[in-house]
């Protein structure tokens, strides 16, 4: 059986549609992205197109984008396809309450920027020396050395 394609495809307000030369049309919101780089790569395999304009029709940046998914969906598995987590991977250690309590270390106390991180951390809380010193930088009191 053989199939010829026609398509149109096109990128609105980050909603990706496709049309055929009929008119109907299938349209992916922007946070279907499986759907999205799967249906590239089957144009791409299917038709050809230059890959960097295929991509960027998609609204990928490079081919080299097209080739990752390419990667992805031909070899990888289905949790390649999902989108990585950009950013910290840990929560930050610098909360509301740990620098309350290094301010409030520093002033009950006369201790150093390097004995407030050994208290604190004798505490449970996982603070560096470093933290401390921009705790108390950034509050405007001196941090002895």
């Amino acid at each position: 059986m053989r199939i010829a394609l026609n398509l149109n495809v096109e990128v609105k307000d980050g909603t990706f549609v496709l049309t055929d030369c009929t008119g109907q049309t299938v349209t992916f919101a922007k946070d279907q992205t499986v759907q999205k780089k799967v249906s590239m790569i089957v144009l791409g395999e299917l038709c050809g197109l230059p890959k960097e304009q295929l991509a960027t029709s998609f609204g990928f940046k490079t081919r080299k984008s097209y080739y990752d998914c390419r990667n992805a969906v031909l070899k990888g598995t289905q949790e390649d396809l999902l989108p990585k987590r950009r950013g910290p991977h840990t929560p930050p250690k610098r909360t509301k309450d740990v620098e309350a309590l290094i301010i409030r270390t520093r002033f009950e106390t006369d201790l150093n920027l390097y004995e407030i991180a050994d208290t604190l951390t004798q505490m449970g809380f996982s603070v560096s020396v470093r933290l401390v010193g921009q705790v108390l930088a950034h509050s405007g009191l001196s941090n002895p050395e």
